[in-house]
């Protein structure tokens, strides 16, 4: 099974990355796994595995991340790729780069003016030495660069005698590739080149054939081509090799954060099972020696006076072999043979059997007693431990594709109209300029800072109450404590970014010519909820009224005195799979949860089509 990314796999996934060329790094994570890269249009993971584009976010931490994010944050992608073929990438930045090299160390190393920074692990071998301060210097290169090598070199390079090993040796194919090629081209040196060079130029270009194959129900290898030499019972194919990347790693990646989640506790129940294991042996042990001391006290005071005899040089059915001075053997009729001391009273000794015999009794009983606590302990230790890996599986979180109307406030009415608005000022401005209809409606509560709602015609006045909900919500009304305020509304034709003469009109902000509409002393009131969509989970919002349309469960909040992040991580706890950031997003202010409900929500696809209206 395949562990790690090949030459000719990071050169596709290197050319999915390329489309974040010109995208800035928006903030650098530490993972279980490794570390996340958050661009403006994507993330990209690095870890020992991979390193590629990725639409699945695991429990990540700014922790461990510091300098990395010191380098590189703020900072615009200029190229990333492969400086030969062979196992390494680099993203070059405006003031530095980033190499990662997917190799035996694994390694992630910063560079600034050819010298180190950062590296996460320090390196010394026979033919380079990786430190901070130190010139980067790549690995001596073994093999030819397919990359830029003609037909020609390649073919020289491959040996007719051994044409298998002079690939993987020779060109670094690697052996998953080396057999591709054999089971394409056969083993003519010249054809396999040939072969070679296409399939590189092909992934260069961006011509992929994202495949994953699967064997015996389990995904064993993903390549950008289509797979020939493999045995596969199926091969599933993907629109994009990072997706096929995600399907093939996400779960090698998820184990590696379970076993990082729960590594003391691991550590604790193998403890805890070893000493389990050890009374298991020893309660048996001290029980069957309890009862054959026990027995054999028994034997003895049955035949005491017969001993007794025949110590005493007396006729006797009992035998005496002599040992030494201070011990004797004896055979008892049964034929059993018992060894006791000649200086010590029979009696004494048949009584220390006895109190032997207890004493081991005893031991056994507390051994008991404390395995059946030790097995009570370890039950609780796999529940939480089951508890801590669910915890970690259901943390990761797959990155939702958004919709134009997602970066906006959203919601839908209870008749199905799409309602738009503004997050800040720069987007109040956006989507008067972009989206306002002369004959749609401007929405604005009537206090200085808030958002600027704006929908389709609404002739049902339940409707209009309810986009007057949501832009009141979305109001400074709501920061400062106030329960009702009023809200206008107006046709979109009565407004302007045009100010009267003499005066000035700050951004975000409108005129609004020509009579309004007042819905009078509208309730603060906003439904806050989680829906999914197949893998992906959304936040979302709506008038209470129209919540059970877009969410499964969800909250009806008005202000209170609960912190936004309070609240927001109680809420993701609850519901399960939503994100912590995006709940806080929603949220308006400091709030009170009001209401709990259930909804059955309107299928992403007729959402989508509800906006596409606009």
């Amino acid at each position: 099974m395949k562990t790690v990314l090949t030459a000719l796999d990071l050169l596709a996934s290197s050319v999915e990355m390329s489309r974040l060329v010109g995208a800035h790094v928006e903030n650098v994570y530490r993972t279980a796994a490794g570390f996340l890269f958050k661009f403006g249009q994507g993330f990209v993971t690095i870890t020992r595995h991979r390193v590629s584009l990725t639409g699945l976010i695991p429990e990540k931490t700014h922790e461990g991340a510091e300098t990395l994010r010191g380098l590189f944050r703020g900072e615009r992608l200029t190229w990333v790729g492969l400086p030969r073929f062979d196992r390494i990438v680099e993203f070059h930045f405006e003031t530095g780069t980033l190499v990662v090299e997917l190799l035996e160390p694994f390694n992630v190393v910063a560079v600034r003016e050819g010298r180190v920074v950062w590296l996460l692990h320090s390196y010394r071998g026979k033919d380079r030495e990786l430190k901070a301060g130190a010139p980067y210097t790549y690995p001596p290169a073994v093999f030819v660069d397919v990359l830029r090598a003609g037909v020609e070199e390649v073919a020289k390079a491959i040996d007719p005698s051994d044409v298998r090993r002079s690939l993987i040796r020779r060109v670094g194919t690697g052996p998953e590739f080396a057999d591709e090629l054999i089971a394409r081209a056969g083993v003519d040196p010249h054809a396999l080149a040939a072969a070679l060079k296409k399939i590189v130029d092909d992934v260069a270009a961006g011509r992929l054939e994202p495949s994953v194959c699967i064997r015996g129900g389990a995904a064993v290898t993903v390549l950008p081509i289509v797979p020939v030499a493999a045995k596969c019972d199926e091969v599933r194919r993907f629109d994009s090799f990072w997706v096929a990347l995600d399907f093939y790693f996400g779960p090698l990646e998820l184990e590696a954060a379970k076993a990082s989640a729960t590594r003391e506790l691991e550590q604790r129940r193998r403890r805890l099972e070893a000493s389990i294991q050890e009374l298991e042996r020893k309660i048996p042990e001290y029980r069957g020696e309890a009862a054959r001391l026990k027995a054999l006290a028994h034997r003895l005071l049955v035949y005491k006076y017969e001993v007794e005899q025949a110590l005493a040089g007396s006729e006797s059915s009992i035998r005496v072999v002599y040992v030494d001075g201070t011990r004797v053997k004896i055979i008892l009729p049964e034929g059993d043979e018992v060894e006791i001391r000649r200086d010590v009273q029979l009696g004494r000794q048949i009584s220390a059997l006895f109190e032997k015999a207890k004493e081991l009794e005893e031991k056994a009983a507390k051994a008991q007693a404390v395995l059946d606590k030790m097995r009570g302990e370890l039950a609780k230790l796999v529940e939480e431990q089951r508890k801590a890996e669910e915890k970690v599986k259901s943390s990761v979180k797959a990155v939702v594709e958004r919709e134009w109307f997602e970066k906006y406030h959203w919601t839908v009415t209870t008749g199905k109209r799409p309602v738009l608005g503004g997050r800040d000022a720069s987007q109040n401005e956006s989507i008067v300029r972009k989206y306002l209809k002369d004959h749609y409606l401007f929405f604005h509560a009537d206090i200085p800072g808030a958002s600027v709602v704006i929908a389709p015609p609404i002739e049902d006045p339940l409707e209009v109450h309810q986009v007057a909900q949501f832009a009141a919500a979305y109001s400074r009304a709501w920061k400062i404590g106030i329960h009702a305020i009023d809200v206008y509304y107006a046709r979109g034709e009565q407004v302007s970014k045009q100010p009267p003469a003499g005066q000035y009109l700050a951004r975000g902000s409108f005129m609004v010519y020509g009579k309004r509409e007042y819905v009078r002393n509208v309730r603060l009131e906003l439904a806050v909820g989680c829906r999914r969509d197949g893998e992906a989970a959304r936040v979302v919002a709506a008038p209470p009224k129209s919540a059970p349309l877009l969410a499964e469960k969800y909250v009806v909040v008005t202000p209170g005195n609960v912190e936004k992040s309070r609240l927001a991580k109680e809420l993701a706890e609850k519901w399960g799979g939503c994100n912590v950031d995006e709940i806080v997003a929603a949220l308006p202010g400091p709030s009170r949860v009001s209401e709990v409900g259930k909804g059955s929500p309107l299928s992403w696809e007729e959402i989508r089509e509800i906006f596409k209206s606009w």
